[in-house]
């Protein structure tokens, strides 16, 4: 296999940061994450532990933001609760503009383009740290029976989706996984935020509550049955 530049994930932070600073299109922030978690993978792919801090740095620094943006879009959303968070969307907003403006970044972006391509073989060789990874959290997952675990191992799958795609292998199931997953992350840091909006004195109904709980207890169902069903997939 040839070579494998980082170059085009690069680019697509590039051009996403200077959207995610004028705030007015979601997509800015979430892509400036998809790219970075993207590169995060080709440095493990290839070895290197250079820059996985700047690049861990970047990502939570966008963390608050994307959730809230998320939140915001979700159908529904009483009014008083999607008041309180375009006001913590604002704020984190506030903090996350300086980081884009940092030298860091700007550190970081020119150390991102110096860096050789990563060798084809090298990083093939590396793959299976990714699938042992996603069956650790599975297992971990089958014992706890908990949300947390099944963040975990929702972001282990994302990661070898990412370093099959890098390599140009399929992932289409791994994909699927992922996808299916996420609709339980959604959900729960949903609740999250209701909790710590209530926690404040703010109220929803009782009937949106059991709504969130009752979503939320379908997605893990179709979760758990989705892993039962095609956790064999991801070593086909």
């Amino acid at each position: 296999m040839s070579a494998i530049g980082l170059g085009r994930w690069l680019q697509h932070l590039l051009e996403h940061l200077p959207i995610a600073r004028q705030g007015q299109d979601p997509e800015g922030v979430h892509q400036v994450r998809v790219a970075v978690r993207r590169l995060r993978v080709w440095l493990q792919l290839a070895g290197m532990r250079v820059l996985e801090d700047d690049l861990a740095w970047l990502v939570r620094a966008a963390g608050q933001v994307r959730d809230l943006e998320v939140l915001l879009q979700h159908p529904n959303l009483p009014v008083a609760f999607q008041k309180w968070a375009r006001v913590r969307w604002e704020e984190a907003r506030a903090g996350f503009i300086p980081v884009l403006d940092s030298p860091r970044l700007a550190g970081l972006l020119q150390a991102l383009a110096s860096l050789p391509p990563l060798e084809g073989k090298g990083a093939e060789a590396r793959l299976e740290r990714f699938t042992l990874q996603v069956e650790r959290r599975a297992e971990e997952w089958r014992s706890e029976d908990s949300i947390e675990s099944l963040h975990a191992l929702r972001r282990a799958l994302r990661r070898l989706r990412y370093a099959r795609e890098w390599l140009e292998q399929d992932s289409a199931a791994v994909k699927a996984l992922q996808e299916i997953f996420g609709q339980v992350g959604d959900l729960s840091f949903i609740l999250n935020y209701l909790g710590a909006f209530e926690a404040e004195g703010g109220k929803v109904s009782v009937r949106y509550r059991r709504k969130l709980e009752a979503d939320l207890a379908e997605a893990l169902a179709v979760a758990k049955k989705a892993w039962k069903d095609h956790q064999d997939d991801l070593r086909s």
